[in-house]
């Protein structure tokens, strides 16, 4: 049509692409009127409007009123009488057939089903949405309503086995006498457990008495650490600990932990130098003894070890120096033993620090020269002996080769625990444990060369490993750490200790706790209790462990 200012008749409802602008008004006589403005994509400002009697139009009104009350409180008095509803197994797909949802606009059509858990109210929620009209899901619902209703109380049944989170756990819980297996019994003894707890020893307890006392507390295994080992403490410490445990009629055994090799930069000029983000600086074994480390340039100290770390340095790896505080990244090989990097986190660098390469395999030998002359001492004397950054097989056997020259009787040998904390051992770790007695889970170096965040799925892949290879596990680092300076540890340091024995687990440790803190018989002492506890409870919550 032409544009036109004649009055139309209002016939049903305008649709397609129009655009509309209603208004309502009220003559003095109490008409009401109702003018609508439509916009077509030929006819502009065409003007609608009908005039209805003031009676007409509140018994409209009414019959609107009455017919929405009708349709709806019958399923708001059934929604007040049903608190728990599931969704059968025969209701458990919305068909995709048209209509409108809840916003009023148009729903998607699908031919399709769309298939939902039911046990998901998001997920339910959002293929209603798409799917049906909001009559259609309260007639739906109410369909449902009348199945799931028992007879006797008109309450619906919850599913078996609960919903959402608790349907991945289908373990005798529901089943467990909480009292008997909680509320009434309590780990009073620390020694009444098969785990073993390991405790290193060092400033704070290197004594007749504190060894006694740590004894007598609980401690299974002593750790001797090579790397802080100074000239005739192993000698003097050895004969203590294995006099105090025959006095005292307990089975105690010792394990002597060899160093590795270590990577740290050198002596820095002054008290530190500060590495900023984006700069490079350059990396490099050190050219003579007064080579420093200074801004732009970080020294090494010219060993064998630090010398295979550079040359195995490639473009595009990420260097961690300090434990992970501050990080770089190589971007030019300048010569075989230096490389320039760039700053990625930066901070102040002071001397000695420690550097990790996550993603390098280090071609060297594990044992240094001194972790061989420890190693010669410590064979006969210990009932474990741990290897520190070990990466594949072959590291194992070094040691090996050394008891083999000693013609140490296979009955004789310590059990040789290897350290696992390298990304490249976690890859060998099938070939370490074939020519090992067992492995540590040495979390510390792990979670800087591997990411915090991905240390507790290692944990549980390397317990499972040893346990499936029927060898002696070890948890180590931190376990206690609060208790070093606390009399008593946090909830989340018990329960890393009690899930690592329900991990399965057969030693948990102890480090600083233990060497320098405050309070290491009482650390022994809740490490204790805390494995007898969760052995108690592991046939609840690992029924085949």
């Amino acid at each position: 049509r032409k544009q036109t200012e004649e009055t139309l008749p209002l016939r049903g409802t305008v649709r397609g692409s129009v655009g509309r602008r209603c208004s309502r008004s009220r003559s003095r006589a109490g008409d009401v009127n109702f003018v609508c403005t439509c916009s077509f994509s030929h006819v502009s400002n065409s003007c609608c409007s009908i005039v209805i009697p003031p009676m007409v139009y509140r018994i409209l009104m009414m019959l609107k009123l009455l017919s929405s009350a009708a349709f709806i409180l019958p399923q708001a008095g059934r929604g007040m009488n049903k608190s728990v509803r599931h969704v059968p197994a025969h209701m458990s797909q919305v068909k995709m057939n048209g209509g409108k949802g809840f916003g009023g606009g148009e729903a998607t059509r699908d031919p399709a089903p769309t298939v939902y858990d039911p046990a998901d109210p998001k997920g339910k929620q959002q293929a209603i949405h798409k799917a049906e009209s909001f009559a259609d899901y309260l007639a739906r619902r109410s369909d449902v309503a009348a199945i799931s209703t028992s007879p006797a109380g008109g309450i619906s049944t919850p599913p078996a086995g609960g919903i959402g989170f608790s349907m991945k756990h289908d373990g005798p819980s529901s089943g467990v006498d909480i009292n008997n297996e909680l509320l009434s019994w309590r780990p009073d003894d620390p020694l009444a457990r098969k785990g073993k707890v390991v405790g290193t020893l060092g400033p704070a307890t290197m004594t007749l008495e504190m060894i006694e006392k740590l004894i007598k507390a609980g401690l299974d295994i002593f750790r001797l650490n090579s790397s802080h080992r100074q000239s005739g403490d192993f000698e003097r410490i050895v004969p203590i600990i294995r006099e105090a445990a025959k006095r005292l009629g307990r089975d105690v055994y010792i394990l002597g932990d060899l160093q590795g090799p270590k990577f740290r930069c050198g002596t820095v000029k002054g008290d530190s130098i500060e590495l900023v983000v984006g700069e490079t600086v350059e990396m490099a074994l050190m050219a003579h003894e007064s080579d420093l480390t200074v801004s732009g340039r970080i020294t090494l100290a010219d060993t064998t070890e630090q010398n295979a770390m550079l040359r195995g340095l490639e473009v595009g790896m990420d260097v961690l120096l300090n434990d992970g505080f501050l990080a770089m990244k190589v971007v030019e090989r300048v010569s075989p033993n230096t490389v320039k990097c760039e700053i990625t986190i930066g901070g102040p660098l002071k001397s000695r620090k420690g550097i990790n390469v996550p993603d390098l395999q280090i071609d060297c030998a594990a044992l240094t020269a001194k972790d061989r002359d420890d190693a010669e001492y410590l064979l006969d004397k210990v009932d474990y002996i741990a290897v520190s950054f070990v990466q594949k097989g072959a590291d194992i056997q070094e040691l090996i080769d050394i008891m083999d020259a000693q013609g140490m009787p296979a009955e004789d040998r310590p059990l040789i625990i290897p350290k696992i904390e390298k990304p490249a051992a976690l890859k060998n770790i099938d070939e370490i444990l074939a020519v090992s007695d067992g492995l540590m889970v040495a979390r510390g170096d792990m979670g800087v060369e591997l990411g915090l965040e991905r240390v507790p799925f290692a944990q549980k892949f390397l317990i499972k490993k040893a346990n499936e290879a029927k060898k002696f596990c070890i948890t180590a680092t931190q376990m206690m750490e609060s208790m070093i300076e606390a009399p008593v540890p946090t909830r989340a340091e018990v329960s890393d200790v009690a899930n690592a024995i329900f991990d399965g687990s057969d030693a948990v440790m102890l480090s600083g706790e233990c060497a320098v803190g405050k309070f290491p018989c009482e650390t022994v002492e809740a490490m204790g209790r805390t494995i007898s506890a969760a052995e108690h409870h592991v046939k609840v919550l690992s029924p085949g462990f």
